[in-house]
């Protein structure tokens, strides 16, 4: 039993580990893009401060890209406290200390991989999952106690035997055969056997033996709900997946793409004088919110996965 508690506190804590780690993936992502508008702007304003000079473009638009540039420099602070904080939880969580450098490995690419049917999965569960091991444990215990209580009732009986030599003598003391005073005693031998019987009382143990069938029964309808359990977990992670893979997928080729497309549109529009700087400006925006949604579908896809292999108990959750 505790053997199975340790596993599925295991297996727990490393979807707990892998789900911080995204997290904090996520956070940095949303950095990059917040370092790659800053960059973007910081051209952006060089280029109109140099049109400011040749007297080509009016100062107010000099105020309004500069104004925007420090915007997404203060949101790129912001950002880098996110990420920080998140470094220093996951740190905490794999229990290192909060000055131990840490550098992470990954991306989130490949997130839409070929996963088992939900059929296999369900039976992986079933086979692996240390909190149904356990229930199943339990109920073996329980059926083991019916046994127990049952020959506890029955009439036992066991064969004795034994053997004893004693020796009986009296304080005086008389004449043997040839006229020598001796002691006054003799020897015995005992030799004994019979059977003992072990009768039950209060009706065959049956109270012990109703009371086991009782926590058998109990077990059983605990091991039952276990099952149910499973099967729920594991339907409900697949739906999740299903679910969040096509929001991602959508985001990425109808919004994502798109709106990058967009912007380069505007921003070409307003260097040639068809479009505002306000036009540019908002649609910049759009692509800050776009691009910090697209890595939210990203993140909920992975997770969406890590609980596939929770439910599942799968060992790649636990893999090094």
């Amino acid at each position: 039993m505790r053997e199975h508690e340790f596993a599925n506190r295991e297996r727990l804590l490393a979807a707990e580990v892998r789900m911080k780690f995204a997290d904090t993936l996520a956070q940095i992502l949303k950095l990059s893009l917040t370092d790659e508008l800053v960059e973007s702007n910081q051209q952006s304003f060089n280029l109109v401060a140099a049109r400011v000079l040749e007297g080509a473009t009016p100062p107010l638009e000099q105020n309004m890209v500069l104004v925007e540039l420090n915007r997404l420099k203060s949101m790129r602070e912001s950002a880098e406290g996110k990420v920080e904080i998140a470094m220093l939880a996951l740190r905490n969580l794999v229990g290192m200390p909060p000055e131990e450098p840490l550098r992470l490995r990954g991306n989130f690419d490949n997130l839409i991989d070929q996963l088992p049917t939900i059929s296999e999965t369900t039976e992986r569960a079933l086979r692996n999952r240390p909190d149904l091991l356990a229930a199943r444990s339990a109920e073996n215990v329980a059926l083991a106690q019916i046994e127990q209580a049952r020959s506890g009732g029955r009439l036992d009986a066991s064969l004795l035997a034994g053997y004893e030599h004693m020796i009986f003598g009296f304080p005086v003391r008389g004449f043997d055969d040839v006229g020598r005073l001796q002691p006054v005693q003799g020897g015995f031998n005992y030799f004994k056997f019979g059977i003992s019987l072990d009768v039950p009382v209060r009706n065959k143990n049956q109270g012990a033996v109703e009371a086991a069938v009782a926590e058998s029964e109990a077990a059983k309808r605990r091991r039952e709900f276990a099952e149910l359990l499973v099967r729920h977990d594991v339907a409900t992670a697949y739906a999740q997946y299903e679910r969040a893979a096509r929001a991602m997928e959508i985001f990425r080729v109808g919004v994502q793409q798109q709106a990058r497309a967009n912007l380069d549109v505007v921003r070409q529009a307003y260097e040639l004088g068809s479009k505002t700087l306000l036009d540019y400006l908002g649609e910049q925006r759009r692509l800050i919110e776009f691009g910090n949604d697209f890595v939210d579908s990203q993140l909920a896809v992975y997770n969406a996965r890590v609980e596939i292999q929770r439910a599942a108990a799968s060992p790649e959750l636990i893999k090094r």
